[in-house]
């Protein structure tokens, strides 16, 4: 088969821990080291894990990417870990959704300045009604594979939070010129507890 594995005879590669500036982790396939794409979770032979080949998936499957830092794809190489169920080397992908979704609701949850909690106290069971209405209870026990406890939606805006934290502070020292402005501001909470406000202003795109 032309997909398949090199012979044991052929030329086994290691995987190199600097691979994950890539976008890829290590996956571990009956004994063999392979590569695992942490943004389409595809896996490569480890034939392609060279540099070169790595780079091209990158470039031409994710190319809004190609300039982020190994931090980036070190946190996506979490969510990885975290849903990846072996067998025969592939992952399951109920699991991979369901990861997903449950970020989706965690950014609405955010974006609305909403209490966490609300996940599981209101959105869940909505989602279960609706679901059962209109689908049936085949579609409420994939709804039950979601992830939304309170523990869980709180974790999932502050990974949120970190990763723009980190994607704003990736512009600003990539900016042309390397030219930034700072204002900040002092303000407090619903809880009067003080908070202090950044404002930033850069180049990106040649647009400040």
């Amino acid at each position: 088969m032309a997909n398949s594995l090199p012979t044991e005879s052929g030329k086994k590669r290691k995987y190199n821990y600097n691979y994950i500036q890539h976008g890829f982790t290590l996956m571990l396939k009956n004994g063999r080291e392979l590569s695992q794409c942490v943004v389409c979770f595809k896996v490569l032979s480890d034939q392609s894990m060279k540099p070169s080949l790595l780079k091209r998936h990158l470039s031409g499957c994710h190319p809004e990417l190609v300039d982020k830092d190994a931090a980036f794809f070190k946190r996506m190489e979490i969510g990885v870990k975290r849903v990846r169920l072996v067998k025969s080397g592939d992952v399951n992908q109920i699991n991979q959704a369901s990861l997903r979704t449950s970020y989706m609701v965690a950014l609405r949850i955010a974006q609305e300045k909403a209490p966490h909690t609300i996940a599981e106290k209101l959105i869940l069971p909505c989602c279960k009604d609706i679901v059962r209405c209109l689908i049936g209870d085949d579609g409420v026990k994939k709804i039950c594979n979601v992830p939304l406890s309170n523990d869980t939606v709180q974790r999932r805006i502050c990974d949120i939070a970190e990763d723009i934290e980190q994607q704003v502070v990736t512009e600003i020292r990539c900016a042309p010129l390397n030219k930034f402005a700072i204002q900040l501001d002092e303000s407090t909470d619903v809880s009067s507890c003080a908070q202090l406000l950044v404002f930033a202003r850069y180049i990106k795109g040649w647009r400040f």
